[in-house]
């Protein structure tokens, strides 16, 4: 296991990293493609910075409830659901705009670091600086622990860090995603 101290890194320094963490529902006619239905942020520290639903601008054709944790009175799902639940859809899903921008300004001069970030960051249309970017699956050579190109973050927090994430229905991965960023950050 790499190993890093934490200690060494100032507060300044911690305050300039954000881990990124994307739930993706399927869309489309045939549930062939991925949106971004929830998107969530956290600092060195793990205090969540945002967290948020999507609301969907197609029909949703699966939830992928198991492995995002998502269900449909978490998202806006058509007008029928709309009117039905008018009081509760503010409260709950925001416009992809909306979470986009908010993420934009999150993110300004920080350095990202997720888990596969580039389809967190595809999916939400946004491109960060490659400079300020940390992928955790990028340095997954430092745990020894790549037995392929791309190795899934439940795999090197069980291997690495004796946790297990993603066991049956989860929410965001940030939990997991933190402990190994942190030790990626400090290793970097």
């Amino acid at each position: 296991m790499v190993e890093g101290n934490s200690s060494s890194y100032s507060k300044k320094q911690k305050r300039k990293y954000l881990a990124l963490d994307c739930e993706m529902v399927s869309v489309g006619p045939k549930g062939y493609r991925s949106s971004v239905a929830r998107v969530s942020l956290v600092n060195y520290h793990g205090a969540v910075q945002m967290d948020e639903f999507v609301q969907q601008r197609e029909r949703v054709v699966d939830y992928r409830t198991q492995h995002s944790g998502i269900r449909k009175h978490d998202l806006v799902d058509g007008m029928a659901y709309l009117l039905h639940c008018l009081a509760q859809y503010s409260a709950l899903a925001k416009s992809f705009d909306e979470i986009q921008s908010r993420v934009v300004g999150l993110l300004k001069d920080k350095v990202l670091v997720g888990h596969a970030v580039f389809n967190d960051l595809q999916a939400l249309s946004l491109a960060h600086p490659q400079t300020q970017t940390l992928d955790t699956q990028s340095y997954a050579w430092k745990f020894n622990a790549a037995t392929t190109k791309h190795i899934a973050l439940r795999h090197l927090d069980k291997q690495e860090l004796g946790l297990t994430i993603q066991d049956g229905e989860h929410s965001s991965d940030f939990t997991g995603l933190l402990h190994v960023y942190r030790v990626v950050v400090v290793c970097a």
